[in-house]
C-alpha cells in the first residue's frame, strides 16, 4: 500500500496544478499512465483564451463562450471561469511558462502577452508560446513539481479502478453515499497492483478521443478517468457532445497531427481541391466559425464530392510570420513534404475534445465524495454543446486550482480495510489476440456511425456492436491477469456506449451533436444536459 494525503491520477495541467496547490497540505503521489508528458496539455497548440485586452471584456468572453456552446453552458459557471482567467494566466507566468510576447525587449508579464484570434471569437484574446503553448506550460508545471519535496511521481501506471464501497466488506450495515479512498494501480514495470490510498483524490485523466480511429489526440486518451467513475456511480454528462477538430493534417497512410485554429486565426483559408473558398457560404464568420460548424461544413464538401480532404491555405501569409508564429507545425509539415509557405495542406476533421465528462462542480467536486475531477475529464458546464477555441487550458486551469484550494481538502478521512487486488496469475494469449481487435473495431464503428453527422438508425446500430464488444472484453478482464490494453479496451467500450447512448437520449441537433433525422434544435425540451 502506498499511503498518501493526495492522489493525483493524470499529468496535464489540470492535475499538476492540483498537485502543486495540495502539496501545501501534505503528501501528494501523481500517477500517470506512461511518462509526465504524455498528455492533451503538452499536445495543445493554439493557446489559452482570457480578457488581456484593454479593448476587450469579461462579457464579449462569455458571450462568445455561450454562443459558440449552442446556449447550453450554464451561464454561472461561464462568467466565473472566465473572470479569473488573468489572474491565473498571470499565476502560469510566475511558474516560470514563457509565453510569446509582443515587444520582446520588456519583461512577460500580462499587458505585454502577445494575442492572437481563433474561430468563434469576436476578439483577440488567445495567448500562446509560438505553437507549442501546451508544452511550455507542461514544462513549467513539471520543473515546479519535480522540485517539490512533497509530490512523488510515479510513471508507467495505469489506475485500475477507484476504491469505494464498492470493493469493502460492510461491517457496520450500509454506508449512504459513495466515497473514494484512493485507487488500484498497476505499475507496468514490476506488473504489480498496488494499493493507493488517499484522503482526496484528483480525476485529471483527460479525454477520450481514441474511441474514433481518426483523432487528434495521444495514445492515453482512451477515457479511463470517465470510465472508472462511471463504474464507481458517478453521473456522465453531455456525452455525446464530441468536438472533431476541423484541420487535422491528412494523408494517405492516415498519419494526423493537429494544425492549430490560429492559422486560420493569422489569415489561411479553407478550399476545396479546385481552390474555391467555401466557408462563406455557412456561416457569416467564414473560416473563424465555430469549430462544430468548420466541421459540418468540410464533411458536407467532402461527402458531396467523394473526396478525402481539402486546402487549408496559408500562402498569403507572410511566410516570416508563419514560421515564426508556427515553428513546430512548420517542422512536422516538412517531415510530409509540405512547405506551408508555398503549398496548401491538406486536411480533414478528426475527433478532437469531448465537452462533456463526469459531471463536476467550478471547484471539481463529483457525485462521489473525495473525489475531485478537472480537465477533460470533467463536464463542468463550462463548453456547453461545443467548446469555444483555446477555453479548455482556460478550464483546466482554473477548476485545477479551485480543487487545490477547496476547504475539503483539509478535512479528515476514516479509512476503512481496503482489500488487496485480487491478482489472477493465468493471462490467456492466445484468446486475447482475438479480442485485441476490438479495440480498432471501436474505432472504425465509431467513425463511421457516430461521426459529425448522425442518424438514430445508425446509432442503435453502434449501440447493439458495442454492447457485444463490451460483453467480450469485459469477461476477458474478469478471468485474466490485468494488463494495460485490457483496461484501456474496457475503458474504450464503456466510454464509447456512453457517447452512443447520450446521442439517442437528445433528439435534436446541437453544438457538436448534429442529427441527420432533426437537424434544428428544439429548446423547448432540448436546452439541458444529456445525464446518464
Amino acid at each position: 500500500m502506498k499511503d498518501y494525503d493526495f492522489l493525483v491520477l493524470g499529468s496535464g495541467i489540470a492535475g499538476l496544478v492540483y498537485a502543486l496547490q495540495v502539496s501545501k497540505l501534505g503528501r501528494v503521489a501523481v500517477v500517470t499512465k506512461r511518462g509526465l508528458y504524455d498528455c492533451n496539455t503538452d499536445y495543445a497548440q493554439g493557446g489559452i483564451a482570457a480578457v488581456l485586452d484593454a479593448q476587450d471584456s469579461f462579457l464579449k468572453h462569455c458571450e462568445d463562450t455561450f454562443a459558440a456552446g449552442a446556449e447550453l453552458g450554464k451561464k454561472q459557471v461561464i462568467e466565473k471561469i472566465i473572470s479569473e482567467g488573468p489572474k491565473l494566466i498571470q499565476y502560469l507566468i510566475d511558474l516560470g511558462t514563457d509565453f510569446t510576447l509582443r515587444d520582446e525587449s520588456y519583461d512577460n508579464r500580462l499587458e505585454n502577452l502577445s494575442l492572437t484570434l481563433e474561430g468563434g471569437h469576436t476578439h483577440r484574446r488567445v495567448a500562446y508560446a509560438a505553437d507549442s503553448t501546451g508544452h511550455q506550460i507542461m514544462e513549467a508545471l513539471i520543473e515546479r513539481c519535480r522540485e517539490n519535496a512533497s509530490i512523488d511521481i510515479f510513471e508507467n501506471s495505469i489506475a485500475i479502478d477507484l476504491i469505494t464501497q464498492h470493493h469493502v466488506v460492510q461491517t457496520n450495515g450500509f454506508v449512504p453515499g459513495i466515497s473514494c479512498w484512493g485507487a488500484y494501480v498497476l505499475d507496468e514495470t514490476s506488473n504489480e497492483v498496488r494499493i493507493f490510498r488517499a484522503r482526496k483524490t484528483m480525476l485529471a485523466t483527460g479525454g477520450a478521443s481514441q474511441i474514433y480511429a481518426h483523432n487528434t489526440n495521444p495514445e492515453v486518451s482512451t477515457g479511463d478517468g470517465m470510465a472508472m467513475a462511471r463504474l464507481a456511480g458517478a453521473r456522465l454528462a453531455n456525452m455525446e457532445f464530441v468536438q472533431f477538430h476541423p484541420t487535422a493534417f491528412w494523408s494517405p497512410g492516415g498519419e494526423t497531427f493537429l494544425i492549430s485554429e490560429a492559422v486560420r486565426g493569422e489569415g489561411a483559408v479553407l478550399k476545396l481541391q479546385d481552390g474555391t473558398a467555401f466557408m462563406e457560404n455557412y456561416h457569416p464568420q467564414g473560416n473563424l466559425a465555430p469549430r462544430d460548424i468548420v466541421s459540418r461544413a468540410i464533411d458536407a464538401e467532402l461527402k458531396k464530392r467523394g473526396e478525402k480532404f481539402c486546402w487549408l491555405d496559408a500562402t498569403g501569409i507572410p511566410a516570416e510570420k508563419l514560421r515564426a508564429h508556427f515553428p513546430y507545425i512548420g517542422k512536422r509539415l516538412l517531415e510530409q513534404g509540405i512547405d506551408f509557405t508555398r503549398d496548401p495542406i491538406p486536411v480533414a476533421p478528426a475527433a478532437h475534445y469531448f465537452c462533456g465528462g463526469v459531471l463536476s462542480t467550478i471547484d471539481g467536486i463529483t457525485d462521489i465524495r473525495n473525489l475531485f475531477a478537472a480537465g477533460e475529464v470533467a463536464c463542468s458546464g463550462l463548453h456547453g454543446a461545443n467548446r469555444l477555441a483555446s477555453n479548455s487550458l482556460l478550464e483546466a486551469l482554473v477548476i485545477g486550482w479551485h480543487a487545490g484550494n477547496h476547504p475539503s481538502n483539509q478535512d479528515g478521512v476514516s479509512f476503512p480495510e481496503l482489500p488487496p487486488w485480487k491478482q489472477l496469475e493465468e493471462f490467456n494469449e492466445n484468446e486475447w489476440v482475438v479480442i485485441s481487435h476490438n479495440r480498432e473495431i471501436i474505432g472504425t464503428i465509431m467513425d463511421g456511425y457516430v461521426g459529425i453527422r448522425r442518424s438514430r438508425r445508425l446509432l442503435k446500430y453502434a449501440l447493439s456492436r458495442m454492447e457485444n464488444i463490451y460483453n467480450e472484453v469485459n469477461n476477458f478482464y474478469q478471468h485474466n491477469a490485468v494488463r494495460r490494453e485490457v483496461v484501456e479496451t474496457r475503458n474504450l467500450a464503456i466510454i464509447a456506449i456512453a457517447v452512443i447512448r447520450s446521442a439517442l437520449m437528445r433528439r435534436e441537433s446541437r453544438g457538436a451533436h448534429f442529427l441527420i433525422d432533426n437537424p434544428g434544435r428544439d429548446d423547448a425540451l432540448y436546452k439541458i444536459d444529456t445525464i446518464i
